[in-house]
């Protein structure tokens, strides 16, 4: 019985020391040698090399990065506003940054178990593609803003803004079409929660010593 019970315990050791592997297991960002254009156009030449997340609703996400700064372009439907949400763990503070691009941009900060006001267009060692201005349209209520659709949603973050080679993240994309409604939104990971950095997914510089 001894024997039987130290079987067991190295199986289930084993088989714990797999799953802990898997869920640290990083996702590799291609390098490029090319800095995109901010065009709100994920171009097949300029990303083409770029690492690529498949979302729901026609949308994908493509990162990749070169020595100073990672770039991510978020793209979707024609008929789609296609915003985008980084969320970034600070390896060094431990708080959780989030970096937003609609119609304008801007980052909260979520310490002591609260989000920050969000903060528009104090996008420090960041930068993005919004959503572009359209005119304006009649409606019953008079005059309303039109922004353009169909554009994509490119951002650049430096390096240096957070550390390490890998980062903690998690990505959402709204302003979609989806299923004959609009609104609809989707995170990369699927069942990531923004206030709970363990739910997220690590994300690794491809091609750099020292990554881990």
């Amino acid at each position: 019985m001894q024997i039987l019970s130290l079987r067991h315990l190295l199986c289930a050791a084993v088989v714990f020391i797999a799953a802990d592997a898997s869920a640290s297991k990083a996702i590799m960002i291609n390098q490029t040698s090319r800095t995109p254009l901010f065009d709100g156009r994920c171009g097949d030449g300029e990303w083409q090399g770029a690492t690529r997340i498949q979302l729901p609703a026609e949308a994908a996400v493509y990162l990749m990065h070169d020595q100073h700064s990672l770039f991510v372009c978020a793209k979707a439907k024609d008929n789609d506003y296609t915003v985008i949400d980084l969320y970034i763990e600070d390896a060094k503070t431990g708080h959780l940054h989030n970096l937003h691009a609609s119609a304008q941009l801007g980052e909260r900060l979520f310490t002591e178990n609260a989000w920050s006001e969000s903060e528009f267009w104090n996008h420090k060692d960041w930068s993005a593609f919004w959503v572009p201005y359209a005119g304006n349209e009649d409606t019953e209520n008079g005059l309303r803003t039109r922004f353009l659709k169909g554009s994509h949603r490119e951002v650049q973050v430096l390096r240096s803004k957070f550390p390490g080679n890998t980062w903690n993240m998690m990505i959402g994309v709204s302003g979609l079409h989806h299923e004959g409604k609009y609104g609809a939104e989707f995170f990369h990971p699927e069942s990531a929660v923004d206030t709970d950095a363990s739910t997220w997914a690590r994300f690794s510089f491809a091609g750099e010593e020292g990554a881990r």
